[in-house]
C-alpha cells in the first residue's frame, strides 16, 4: 500500500487526521495532509473551516477554544482553496494581530542582551497569545502569510529579523534562544528545517546565517535515523536545492508496508512533502 492509500484510510469521519490512526483529529496533521496531497472530496478542507473561531484563529483541535499557533497551519493549507478566501483573510488578520511578548524597557533589554545575546524587541509569534515568541511558530506564520499573498506584510519582515537574530552561531536554530549565559544551545533538525523553509519562501538567501544553517542541517540529516528527522530535513534541504539523495533513500526505506511512516499521518504527510520537493 502507498502513502496515499494509508492517508485515505486514516482519515477520520469528521474529515480530519490525528497523529495516529483513529486518533483525535487535529489541525496540524490535517493541514499537513492537505498540503501533501489533494483532497478531492473537500472533507479535510471543511473540517478545518468548521474549527475556525470567531476571532479568525484556530486552536489545536475541536475542544480547544483558544486560538494559537495552529492558525498558521490552517491558513497555509487553506490558502490553496479559492472558496476558503474569506476564512484565510480572517486567519491572516488574526496572525497579524498576534505576537509574542517583547521587552522594551532599556535596562531589561540590556540584561537580556548580555545573558541571552538576543534582541528582545523583535516581533515573532508565540504558541499562544501572551507568551514569548519562539522559532517554530514564527517560521510557520511566515509560511502562512506568504502563502496567503502577504509577502510584503511588515510582520513578515519583522519575523525574518527575529529568525536571523535567533540563529545558533554554529549554524541552525533551536526552539528559541541561541545562548543561555555563556553556553550555546544546540540547534535541532526540525526547528532548523522549518526556519529554512520560511526563509526560502521569503526569498532570504544572502544572509550570512543561511549557509551555516544549511551545513548544520545537511550534517544532521546524514546522521538522522528517525522518519520525522529525515522527513523534515530532506524537505527543507530540497527546498534550498541541496542534494539529499542518500537521505531520501534512507527516509523511504523507513516507509512501512501500510504506506505510512511510523503509522503517523502527520509524519507521513511531511515525508510526502519531502518526496515531492
Amino acid at each position: 500500500m502507498n502513502a496515499t492509500d494509508f492517508l485515505l484510510q486514516a482519515q477520520n469521519a469528521d474529515g480530519g487526521w490525528g497523529y495516529r490512526v483513529r486518533g483525535l483529529s487535529y489541525v496540524e496533521p490535517t493541514a499537513a495532509v492537505l498540503l501533501a496531497s489533494s483532497d478531492s472530496n473537500g472533507r479535510a478542507r471543511d473540517f478545518l473551516l468548521s474549527l475556525q473561531h470567531a476571532d479568525g484563529g484556530w486552536g489545536i483541535a475541536a475542544m480547544d477554544a483558544e486560538s494559537g499557533w495552529m492558525t498558521a497551519w490552517a491558513v497555509r493549507a487553506l490558502a490553496d482553496f479559492p472558496d476558503a478566501r474569506d476564512a484565510v483573510a480572517r486567519g491572516v488578520n488574526w496572525l497579524i494581530g498576534a505576537e509574542g511578548l517583547r521587552v522594551t524597557n532599556a535596562a531589561d533589554r540590556a540584561k537580556i542582551a548580555e545573558t541571552l545575546k538576543i534582541d528582545s524587541t523583535l516581533r515573532g509569534w508565540a504558541w499562544q497569545r501572551g507568551d514569548a515568541a519562539w522559532v517554530h511558530p514564527t517560521a510557520l506564520a511566515i509560511l502562512a502569510l506568504i502563502a496567503a499573498g502577504q509577502r510584503n506584510e511588515p510582520r513578515v519582515r519583522d519575523a525574518i529579523a527575529y529568525l536571523l537574530d535567533r540563529a545558533v552561531p554554529d549554524g541552525g536554530w533551536n526552539i528559541g534562544n541561541p545562548w543561555m549565559l555563556d553556553k550555546q544551545i544546540p540547534a535541532t533538525i526540525q526547528d532548523t528545517a522549518v526556519a529554512l523553509l520560511a526563509l526560502r519562501a521569503a526569498n532570504v538567501s544572502d544572509e550570512p546565517r543561511i549557509a551555516p544553517a544549511i551545513d548544520f542541517l545537511h550534517g544532521a540529516v546524514a546522521r538522522a535515523k528517525t522518519p520525522a528527522e529525515l522527513a523534515w530535513g530532506v524537505y527543507a534541504l530540497q527546498g534550498w536545492n541541496v542534494a539529499v539523495s542518500d537521505a531520501l533513500v534512507r527516509l523511504n526505506a523507513l516507509q512501512r508496508a501500510d504506506g505510512s511512516w511510523g503509522g503517523n499521518p502527520f509524519i507521513t504527510a511531511v515525508a510526502r512533502l519531502a518526496n515531492k520537493a
